[in-house]
C-alpha cells in the first residue's frame, strides 16, 4: 500500500503546477469571501444571530465547500480521469491484481491534496479577515467552522472522488457532482436529515443557530464521516471486481 501511495504522489509531484493550483484554490476561496464583504452581500438572519464575524464565517464555509468541490474535481482529474484518458487502468490492474488497494491508495493521495486545500484556505482566512474585512476572529466560532470544513464539507469531496472513479467523461462527472449539491440544497426543507449532510450542514448550522451546538456538530460530523467511509469502501469493492 505504501508503495502505491508513493507512486501516486510521484505522479502528481511531477506536475509542479498541481501544488500551485491547490494554493490558488485556497486563495480564491478567501478572496471571494473578502469580495462578498466589500460588496455588502448579507444574510439578515445570520447577521442578527452572530453579527459581522458570524456572517463572514457563514460565507466562508459556503464558498469553501464550493471552491473545494472544484478543487476535488481538479485533483480527481489528475488522479482518476487521466487514467481513463491515457487508457492505463488495465495496465495498472495487470500489475496489481487488486482494484481495492489501488482505489484506496488513490483515495489517500486525493484526500492529502484536499486536506492541503482545506488547511491552506482556513489558515489564509485569518490574515485576509484582518486585512480585507478588518475583523477580529471569534476563535470559538472558528473552532466550529474547522469541524464543518474538515469533517462535514469533506463528504462532497469524497462523493466527487467516487463519481470520477466510475465516470470516464470528465464533463459528465463535473455536472453530476454539481447536480448533487444542487439537489441537496433543493430538498433540505422537505427532508430534514439533509441538513446534516455535506455543505448544507454548514450553512444550516449558522441559519438555525447551531454553530455552538456540539451535539449537532458531532452528529453531522459522524454522519458524514461514516457515509464517506462506506462510500469509499463500496467503491473499492466494486471497482474492477
Amino acid at each position: 500500500m505504501r508503495c502505491l501511495i508513493r507512486e501516486e504522489l510521484k505522479k502528481l509531484q511531477a506536475d509542479r503546477y498541481v501544488s500551485y493550483a491547490i494554493i490558488g484554490f485556497a486563495l480564491l476561496c478567501d478572496l471571494i469571501v473578502g469580495a462578498l464583504w466589500k460588496l455588502d452581500v448579507t444574510n439578515e438572519d445570520v447577521f442578527a444571530l452572530y453579527g459581522k464575524n458570524g456572517l463572514n464565517l457563514y460565507f466562508f464555509i459556503g464558498i469553501n465547500a464550493l471552491v473545494g468541490l472544484l478543487c476535488a474535481m481538479f485533483v480527481g482529474y489528475m488522479i482518476l480521469t487521466k487514467e481513463y484518458i491515457n487508457d492505463t487502468w488495465d495496465l495498472l490492474m495487470t500489475k496489481l491484481f487488486d482494484g481495492e488497494k489501488l482505489v484506496a491508495a488513490k483515495f489517500i493521495v486525493f484526500m492529502l491534496y484536499q486536506g492541503a486545500y482545506m488547511l491552506f484556505s482556513t489558515a489564509l482566512y485569518i490574515p485576509i479577515a484582518k486585512l480585507l474585512i478588518q475583523e477580529d476572529i471569534d476563535f470559538r466560532m472558528f473552532g466550529s467552522v474547522l469541524i464543518i470544513v474538515f469533517f462535514i464539507n469533506a463528504f462532497c469531496y469524497i462523493l466527487q472522488y467516487c463519481i470520477q472513479l466510475y465516470v470516464k467523461n470528465f464533463s459528465i462527472a463535473v455536472v453530476t457532482g454539481l447536480l448533487f449539491i444542487y439537489i441537496l440544497g433543493a430538498v433540505r426543507e422537505i427532508i430534514h436529515i439533509v441538513n446534516y449532510i455535506g455543505p448544507v450542514a454548514g450553512t444550516y448550522a449558522f441559519e438555525s443557530g447551531n454553530v455552538y451546538n456540539i451535539k449537532f456538530l458531532a452528529t453531522a460530523a459522524l454522519l458524514n464521516v461514516v457515509m464517506g467511509t462506506v462510500l469509499v469502501y463500496i467503491s473499492g469493492k466494486k471497482f474492477y471486481s
